[in-house]
């Protein structure tokens, strides 16, 4: 998909390790598997196509745990993977902590 495509792309170009958490369910929702997943990683960006981050605040809610950045899409466009790369390098530069792309016309 787009996020497999983007972490491609990060460690090709970019010389990023990165990988990828798909969270198919969250009823039930797998706190303990999710949470030890994702502290064991340095640094956790949650990609939502949505404007409030709803996703990070549900799992805050039901672990505790923060992510450290956000890459927000709310255009009713799709995320394509330069999107996602872009918004980690941002993340990762320290420029953002909220990551938006831009909306793009594409004829």
């Amino acid at each position: 998909g787009v996020i497999r495509e983007a972490v491609e792309k990060l460690a090709g170009e970019e010389g990023v390790v990165a990988n990828q958490l798909h969270i198919k369910w969250i009823v039930p929702f797998h706190a303990g598997e999710v949470t030890r997943i994702l502290s064991r990683s340095k640094k956790v960006i949650i990609v939502e196509n949505n404007y409030t981050g709803q996703f990070a605040r549900y799992l805050r809610s039901e672990t505790g745990f923060a992510a450290h950045g956000h890459i927000r899409k709310y255009d009713g466009e799709p995320f394509m993977p330069h999107h996602i790369v872009n918004g980690v390098k941002e993340q990762l530069a320290g420029q953002q902590e909220i990551s938006v792309p831009a909306h793009e016309v594409i004829v």
